[in-house]
């Protein structure tokens, strides 16, 4: 014979209401959902029923004789048994006050008369998993309490655990964390110095970085001895505990050997007794070792055991996070250096330049001040590549390209490879004389390298023609026009016989492009 267990209740409801047809409405609502449901007609028998078996949510209408539902649930929060118990308040009313009221006093959900089904079980439901999901936490909590009891951990090192986590974690860096522990720690512990020493890898030492003390004048001799010391491997107590990676507590200095703790005699000076060391590791590397030291003789003791490797723990992980942001950072640079470069020259590419132009065209707007572009292209390149070959080509466009840089000394001045064979500068707050120095400075530095061009039409070396345009930006213009007039003066540098420049300013390109209108006199410049 196969035995049925009857399933569980999914929660305990207390339904609370003086109108027997809302009760019976309610309670063969929720018990055909699976609930166990009690009833109480008024406020008195409600109050004695929640103490008696606690229920797990309680429905509570509102207009009752003697005791409302609003004393009613004022009365259940003043009572520790059932003071968290969750409150759905029924009424008829549907008034905002009323609402309002109803939560003022306790409670945690409202739902009008006449009742919907839907709207009823769902609210139930909803305040149900809430109120499980608060025990849930409670309990997590007390186990929380429980462990911290069971490790003698007290209220006073939580706290500071706390706080130097928030002081590492707001560190500007690795150095400052670590000047932080120390304080923290040796303060906390009552110790009176603390050390940082950091492994160097080339050469296989650990050197002194950082210390902390308190304020007596003795401890500084040790501090200042300790900066000037380089210990190798297994020397000293940071040596030995960079070797085997292990917390180290010497409980008495002057017994230990020398090659534990090599400043005996100047800590027997001081009168320094205690010594213990921990390492900071991120994954299986120490990156550096904590020293604490102490006057006083101490055994080791677990509770400072514990709680210093508390300290490193977090200390650690602060230096593993630092290290993914920084790797990050630099693999963003790189991809962002990667993503302006051209990767034939090694200067800006198009992107990086259009970026810019349009940034420095801002700028100079708001600033009303001039802006500059050179447009170059190197003579008759077609015929350099159809003569000595495409990695010929490409190493001549290398070496213009590293002349057209050396040529160009402002930080703020942009070289692009603006396409094949074309170059372009930008230069911020440059006029049209300044710009055309410039130009005639990049023309002869392509001629000083010598690249022969034996088909060049006007000199047996390489050789650029260059446009240059000056502009002070301005709302009428737009941004591209000065590209379209330097495009302009490039190209008439090359009807002009190549290997020169021509300046063109916006006046003389308006009269070019309009011939009708009556403009000022600017002439064209040109050198060759």
């Amino acid at each position: 014979m196969i035995h049925l267990t009857k399933p569980p209740f999914k929660a305990n409801i207390l339904i609370v209401d003086d109108a027997p047809e809302h009760l019976r409405l309610l309670t063969n609502m929720l018990t055909s959902r699976g609930y166990q449901v009690r009833q109480a007609i008024n406020g008195k028998l409600a109050l004695q029923g929640a103490q008696i078996v606690k229920p797990d949510l309680i429905l509570l209408d509102i207009n009752m004789p003697e005791m409302n539902g609003y004393e009613v649930c004022q009365e259940l929060k003043k009572i520790d048994i059932t003071r968290n118990i969750p409150v759905i308040f029924l009424s008829a009313y549907s008034e905002t006050i009323d609402k309002v009221k109803a939560f003022k006093v306790g409670g945690v959900d409202y739902i009008a008369k006449p009742f919907q089904i839907e709207e009823v079980l769902a609210r139930v439901e909803n305040q149900l998993t809430i109120h499980q999901m608060q025990k849930q936490l409670c309990e997590q909590n007390a186990r929380m309490q429980l462990e911290i009891i069971e490790r003698q951990r007290s209220e006073e090192e939580v706290r500071f655990l706390l706080t130097t986590t928030k002081l590492i974690n707001a560190s500007l860096d690795f150095h400052d964390a670590l000047e932080i522990t120390l304080r923290q720690v040796g303060q906390t512990i009552g110790w009176d110095l603390g050390e940082a020493w950091i492994p160097n890898n080339e050469t296989a030492t650990l050197e002194y970085s950082r210390g902390w003390y308190v304020s007596e004048p003795k401890f500084e001799k040790i501090i200042e001895k300790s900066k000037n010391l380089i210990l190798p491997p297994n020397i000293g107590i940071a040596g030995q505990v960079w070797l085997s990676k292990q917390l180290e507590w010497i409980e008495d200095i002057s017994l230990a050997q020398e090659a534990c703790f090599i400043r005996s005699e100047i800590a027997k000076e001081v009168g320094i007794k205690t010594a213990l060391s921990i390492p900071i590791i991120v994954n299986d590397q120490v990156l550096a070792i904590l020293v604490f030291l102490n006057k006083n003789q101490l055994k080791p003791a677990p509770r400072i055991i514990e709680l210093v490797k508390a300290v490193a723990t977090q200390l650690a992980c602060f230096i593993h996070q630092k290290k993914i942001e920084a790797a990050l950072v630099k693999a963003n640079q790189e991809l962002e250096r990667l993503a302006t470069l051209d990767g034939l020259t090694g200067i800006a590419n198009r992107r990086r330049f259009d970026e810019y132009f349009y940034f420095e065209w801002l700028r100079l707007f708001r600033e009303k001040l001039p802006m500059s572009l050179i447009l170059c292209d190197v003579d008759f390149f077609k015929l350099y590549n159809d003569t000595y070959g495409h990695l010929a080509g490409d190493f001549c466009l290398q070496h213009v390209a590293a002349a057209i840089r050396q040529s160009v000394k402002r930080h703020s001045d942009l070289v692009a490879r603006y396409g094949g064979e074309e170059f372009a500068v930008i230069l911020p707050n440059t006029t049209a004389k300044g710009a055309f120095y410039v130009a005639e400075t990049i023309r002869k530095q392509v001629q000083r390298i010598k690249l022969v061009h034996a088909k060049s039409e006007v000199s047996k070396y390489v050789t650029l023609s260059l446009g240059v345009a000056s502009i002070i930006p301005n709302a009428e213009t737009c941004p591209d026009t000065l590209i379209t007039i330097a495009d302009k003066a490039l190209y008439a540098a090359k009807h002009q016989g190549r290997n020169c420049i021509v300046v063109e300013d916006l006046v003389s390109f308006q009269r070019k492009c309009h011939p009708d209108i009556s403009l000022p006199e600017s002439p064209v410049h040109s050198i060759q």
